[in-house]
C-alpha cells in the first residue's frame, strides 16, 4: 500500500504518533456514542476529507462535486475552516480558487463550521459540501467522501507527528465512498488489489473505491484572462512558480505537457507572494527566455501583483464509471 520507511527522525517519533491516534481514536469513539454533540443542518451535508496532511487531490473533487450539484438545479455551498488564510482575507489559497472557477458558488470560512453551514443554508444553500471535513465530527454529514492518494494512501502508515496520518487507518470505516486520487500511474491489477485491501481494511466488502486522477484541463494567461488550449505549453520553455504541498506533481504534469521546465521556484503550501517574489519569477523567466507556469491554487495570490503568467489548471476526471448522482445524495 505504498507504506514505506520513513527518516530516522520520524522513525524516533513513533511513540508520540501513537499518542497522538489514541487520542483521535477516544475522540472519534466519544462522537460515534454521541457523548459528544453532534449538530445537523436541514440539507444535505457532503464532507470531502482525507486520512493523510496535504495534497490527496481534495480542492478539484470539490469543484467536481459542486459543479455536478450545480449542473442539477441545486444551489451548492463549500464550507471551510479557511486554514492559511491572510488577515482581512476572506478565503484562503483553495477558496479564491474555487469562487474564481464557479462564481456562482456560496461559500464560508469559519473555524465554527457548524455557525457558518448555518449561515450557508440562510444564504440560500441546499447542498452543503464540508470541504477537509473528515476529522471534523461537531457537523453531521450525510457522506463522507474519502480522498486517498493511489500510490500511498496512508503515508508511512504513522500518525502525526511520526507520519502523515491523522487519524488510525480504521478511520476509514467511516467511509460512505473512496476517490483514489492519481491512479492512472497504476496498473489495473494494482489499483485492483489496492480496493481490495481498502475495503478488507474499512470491514465493508460493498465500499465503493472510484479510481481517478488530476487531468490538465486548460491554460489561462494572465493578466489577460484568456483561455489557451493545453498545446499553446507544448514546447514551450517554462519557469515553474508554485506554493503547494505537492510541487512535484505539478512538475510531472507540466512535463507530460511538453513543456521544458527551465528552473523551479517552489516556496512553502499557503505561502503569501510578495512583490519581491513576482519579481525574482519574472527575472528569472526573462533570463531564460521563458514564461512563467503557476498552479491555479496560487493564481488568485498573483494576480494582484501583475506577473504576467501562465496558469494550468486541472480537474478531476475517473478511470471508469463516476459515482451516480444518488450515490452523491443528488
Amino acid at each position: 500500500m505504498g507504506e514505506l520507511a520513513d527518516n530516522p527522525l520520524r522513525s524516533a517519533l513513533w511513540p508520540f504518533g501513537l499518542l497522538y491516534g489514541l487520542g483521535m481514536a477516544v475522540r472519534n469513539w466519544a462522537f460515534d456514542r454521541r457523548l459528544r454533540p453532534v449538530h445537523r443542518l436541514p440539507v444535505p451535508v457532503v464532507s470531502v476529507g482525507n486520512l493523510t496532511v496535504g495534497g490527496t487531490g481534495k480542492t478539484p473533487a470539490v469543484l467536481w462535486l459542486c459543479a455536478l450539484a450545480h449542473a442539477r438545479g441545486r444551489r451548492p455551498g463549500v464550507l471551510a475552516r479557511g486554514y492559511g488564510r491572510a488577515p482581512g482575507e476572506r478565503f484562503n489559497d483553495e477558496g479564491a480558487m474555487l469562487q474564481q472557477r464557479q462564481p456562482w458558488l456560496l461559500q464560508e470560512q469559519d473555524p465554527d463550521r457548524v455557525a457558518a453551514g448555518a449561515r450557508l443554508v440562510r444564504q440560500g444553500a441546499d447542498y452543503v459540501v464540508l470541504d477537509d471535513g473528515f476529522q471534523h465530527r461537531r457537523l453531521h454529514r450525510d457522506l463522507d467522501v474519502l480522498c486517498l492518494d493511489a500510490a500511498r494512501p496512508f503515508g508511512n502508515g504513522q500518525c502525526l507527528p511520526a507520519g502523515d496520518l491523522r487519524e488510525f487507518r480504521s478511520g476509514l470505516g467511516r467511509a460512505g465512498l473512496v476517490l483514489l486520487t492519481r491512479a492512472d500511474g497504476l496498473a489495473a491489477e494494482d489499483l485492483a488489489a489496492r480496493a481490495a485491501r481498502l475495503r478488507q481494511l474499512a470491514g465493508r466488502a460493498d465500499l465503493p473505491v472510484f479510481p481517478c486522477r488530476h487531468a490538465p484541463r486548460d491554460v489561462l494567461a494572465l493578466p489577460q484572462g484568456e483561455v489557451l488550449p493545453l498545446a499553446a505549453l507544448r514546447g514551450r520553455r517554462a519557469v515553474l512558480l508554485s506554493a503547494i504541498a505537492r510541487p512535484g506533481s505539478f512538475r510531472d504534469a507540466a512535463a507530460g505537457l511538453g513543456v521544458e521546465i527551465v528552473r523551479e521556484l517552489r516556496c512553502r503550501d499557503h505561502h503569501r507572494f510578495t512583490a519581491a517574489d513576482a519579481e525574482r519569477a519574472a527575472a528569472a523567466a526573462r533570463h531564460a527566455a521563458a514564461i512563467v507556469l503557476a498552479t491555479e491554487k496560487d493564481a488568485p495570490k498573483l494576480s494582484p501583483l501583475g506577473l504576467p503568467c501562465h496558469v494550468l489548471r486541472v480537474e478531476l476526471r475517473f478511470l471508469g464509471e463516476p459515482p451516480s448522482p444518488a450515490e452523491l445524495l443528488l
